[in-house]
Parts: C-alpha cells; structure tokens; sequence
C-alpha cells in the first residue's frame, strides 16, 4: 500500500463536506431527542415522588401515563442509539473518504457500503423518534373547556 498525492487536499476536504454537514444535522436531532428523553425522564420522577408521598394518589390515569411515559423512554434511547451509531459510522465513512484519496487502495465499495448504512441508522433513529412523538400525542389529553 503506497500513498500518492494526485489529488490535492482541497479535493479531499470537498468531497468530505458533504457527510461533515449530516454529522451537524445528527447532532442536532440527538439534541431534540435528548431534551425530550430529559423531560420524560423528569416527568417520571415527579410520579414517583408523588407515589412515594401518597400511593393512593397514583389512581388509573397515573398508571397510564407511567405505562406511556415507559413506552416513549424507550423509542427515545432506541432514537438516541441510532443516531449516535449513525454518526459514528458517519464520520468512519469521512476518514475513509479521505484515505481513499492517499492510497492506492480503492475503498469505494466500503464508502458507499458504510454509507447506505448510516442513512439506515438515520432512518431507524427518524422512525423511533416519530413513534416517540406519536405516543406523547395520543397520550396527552387537554381539557377543552369551550366544550365544557
């Protein structure tokens, strides 16, 4: 394996740019997502607090909001996994994108192999995260008081 220098650095930093670019957008889901996970975690602290006090003030509706917070907790860390081996494999990708361009050695099937699997990771970390919301939604339940 021998390095060569035909294309110049610049070429390499541009074609990197690209997958540096999905990196800052999983991290901006994973922030999303973290701050939800937060909120349903604190949330489920504040039902334990109240059972701890009074057990008898966790009546049907606490245990089902329990039941659904349980529920979004774990599509939420399922989000959180995905996301965060998709930019792994992201940024794994962007150093073989970059030693593709010094060795001799053709990588391209990896590249495009580890690739197509971050967009998958994506995908499964999009798909928890709407099950996430999609739970939060069908569970929460507003007064509406004009119709009252």
């Amino acid at each position: 394996m021998e390095i060569h220098l035909d294309e110049s650095a610049v070429e390499l930093i541009q074609l990197s740019l690209a997958p540096v670019f999905l990196i800052v957008g999983m991290g901006q889901m994973l922030n999303v997502v973290t701050g939800r996970l937060a909120r349903i975690i604190d949330r489920a602290r504040y039902w334990e607090r109240i059972g701890e006090i009074d057990v008898s003030k966790i009546n049907d509706r606490a245990k089902g909001e329990l039941k659904s917070l349980r529920r979004r907790m774990r599509f939420a860390n399922w989000a959180v996994t995905f996301i965060t081996a998709a930019a792994v494999t992201v940024c794994l990708d962007v150093i073989l994108l970059l030693l593709n361009g010094l060795i001799t050695v053709n990588l391209d099937v990896t590249i495009i192999t580890m690739f197509i699997f971050g967009l998958l990771l994506i995908t499964g970390g999009l798909i928890s995260f709407f099950l996430e919301v999609s739970i939060a939604n069908a569970s929460l339940k507003i007064a509406a008081y004009d119709e009252m």
